[in-house]
């Protein structure tokens, strides 16, 4: 009688053939399907493993023969090996070449003590568990100081690698007890306690190459979020600035405008247009251009509350979307940033530094109700009104009783 167990040893073995056999078989083809080469020692692994069982199993027909047990046990010690090898191409981690040679090297001496002492109850199987249990270890170092990510997920696996080699290691120190003292243990207790361990490790060991497919699955799931992120940014931000593009910019004006007629809360825009700046293109190179309008963006967004959207409208074009400003306040804070461009340079080595002005016009919505074309249109009218007057200046829209073409007032 054997405990937590309702079937016996035999049974047992027979059972874990035929399900690392499976596991083997859909290692290998999520291989396949994945492209991912850790599957594929995890494979080559599980076969081995189920082989070796067949083998040892096959003791209770053949007896103990350099086949059922040094063999057997050598093919039972290449999952833990495989699963060595496995981690190194999951993790991307170099070293592959070093650990396949000292693998080999351990199987050769492994089998000749197997050999050796082919007879001995208790040093086959302290060895292979001591291999097994520094195997596992290993692995479990791998994955605590490279695995990504790190997750509750990530620590479930590394602490389930931990607990099977230490029930191997726990194993070893068993069996040693038993020949230091070996009156202590009668051989009924000592059976019963190995096939607990058994029991134990083959559903650790069962558990853990299935960890595999669920840290590759994690690990996934992080990568297309990340590069899911990553296409949202490209798809709403200009590339060169970091500013939302155009296309953000419309949508919101869209809302913000449903809004306002919902609830009659001011709008403001202010478009602005950097002076002259196909003249410090023409002089100095786009690459400095590039970094005059990044300058020119760091600056405006100083003076921006945390609702206020910045985009790029154009080339050297920006607008700024106000919700809940009305006119006279858009032109405050429109000449706040105007006088902050005017008198913060642009540092760009090595020239010296760069004065960038800019002209401003601004358009709201107080007390009227307009479409998307005719406030944009406003804003527009009122920066080329800017730059008419002399540039670097802010100028507005005509106020609400005055002509449709004329020009606002500029300051």
């Amino acid at each position: 009688m054997y405990p937590f167990s309702l079937i016996d040893p035999p049974t047992l073995l027979l059972v874990s053939i035929a399900v690392f056999t499976l596991t083997g078989v859909f290692m290998a083809i999520a291989g396949h399907i994945r492209g991912e080469r850790a599957y594929n020692w995890l494979s080559v692994g599980a076969l081995a493993f189920a082989t070796g069982w067949a083998l040892n199993l096959s003791q209770y027909v053949y007896g103990i023969t350099t086949v059922t047990m040094p063999v057997a046990e050598i093919l039972l010690l290449m999952l833990p090996l495989c699963l060595l090898c496995a981690t190194l191409e999951f993790l991307r981690l170099p070293g592959l070449g070093l650990t396949l040679l000292g693998s080999a090297v351990t199987l050769a001496l492994a089998f000749w003590v197997l050999v050796v002492f082919i007879d001995n109850e208790t040093v086959p199987g302290a060895m292979t568990s001591s291999l097994n249990g520094a195997a596992y270890l290993a692995v479990a170092r791998l994955f605590y100081v490279h695995a990504y990510p790190q997750n509750l997920i990530g620590n479930i696996i590394i602490g389930a690698i931990v607990i099977i080699g230490t029930a191997f290691i726990l194993r070893t120190v068993f069996l040693m007890y038993g020949v230091a003292v070996s009156d202590a243990l009668g051989p009924e207790l000592r059976r019963q306690v190995l096939y607990t361990m058994l029991l134990l490790d083959l559903m650790g060991i069962f558990m853990l190459a299935l960890c595999f497919p669920l840290f590759d699955f994690v690990r996934t799931e992080t990568s297309l979020h990340s590069t899911n992120a990553q296409l949202t940014q490209l798809a709403e931000r200009d590339a060169l600035t970091g500013t939302f593009n155009r296309r953000v910019f419309i949508t919101r004006l869209e809302t913000e405008l449903l809004r306002h007629r919902q609830t009659a809360l001011p709008l403001s825009l202010i478009l602005f247009d950097v002076d002259h700046f196909k003249q410090v293109n023409d002089t100095h190179g786009h690459g400095i251009g590039d970094q005059a309008l990044r300058h020119v963006v760091e600056t405006t967004h100083r003076h921006l509350r945390g609702n206020d959207l910045l985009a790029r409208f154009g080339g050297e074009e920006f607008i700024i979307l106000l919700p809940e400003t009305t006119l006279a306040g858009a032109r405050v804070i429109a000449e706040r940033i105007r006088a902050a461009l005017a008198a913060t340079p642009a540092i760009i080595e090595p020239l010296a530094p760069l004065r960038i002005t800019s002209s401003f016009g601004v358009a709201g919505t107080d007390q009227r109700h307009r479409t998307m074309d005719e406030l944009l249109g406003a804003a527009d009218s009122a920066m080329y009104a800017a730059k008419r007057a002399g540039r670097n200046r802010v100028c507005g829209e005509p106020p609400q009783d005055a002509l449709d073409h004329a020009e606002g007032t500029c300051a």
